[in-house]
């Protein structure tokens, strides 16, 4: 079980966060009580600030990555309702690093955004993580990030992942 801790994501232990409480369960798969996106979790202050066409270091931690597995790095700019993948880490995610850079599109325009980082397990029980950070785009001139959306599976309704 793995979770995002850098940029700090929504209610999680590593920072000030979201009013409504601290999750202690952040490195828990999605489920019912934990639904897509962002594991429930309201939106909350921006944690970061970033320059559209530059690159957010996400810091990843935890105690079981089973063996790696597929992870995907993207960002909402409507409220977490659509995330555009920036970065895909296949097969070897958190195999050697749980350091990543994540390019932001310089077509991203400025203000609020949402980085969500999923993650696939390799090996164990069928399961999709997630967690999300509020962050602010600075420096944009575009108006849109284009690219395909997350993959979602594991989660009831989506397909299943075999190990």
């Amino acid at each position: 079980h793995m979770e995002m801790i850098e940029p700090i994501p929504r209610r999680s232990k590593y920072g000030a966060g979201d009013t409504a409480g601290i999750d202690y369960d952040m490195t828990s798969p999605l489920d019912k009580e934990r639904p897509y996106p962002c594991r429930g979790h309201r939106e909350g202050p921006s944690v970061a600030e970033y320059s559209s066409g530059g690159s957010i270091r996400v810091k990843l931690a935890g105690s079981a990555s089973h063996n790696g597995g597929h992870c995907q790095f993207s960002l909402s700019i409507d409220g977490g309702k659509t995330f555009i993948v920036t970065k895909t880490v296949l097969g070897n995610c958190m195999v050697g690093s749980l350091e990543y850079d994540v390019p932001i599109p310089n077509t991203a325009p400025n203000g609020k955004a949402v980085l969500g980082w999923t993650w696939i397990n390799k090996t164990g029980n069928r399961e999709y993580y997630m967690n999300c950070a509020d962050i602010t785009i600075k420096d944009g001139t575009g108006q849109c990030i284009s690219g395909p959306k997350n993959f979602i599976a594991n989660l009831p309704g989506y397909s299943v992942i075999p190990e």
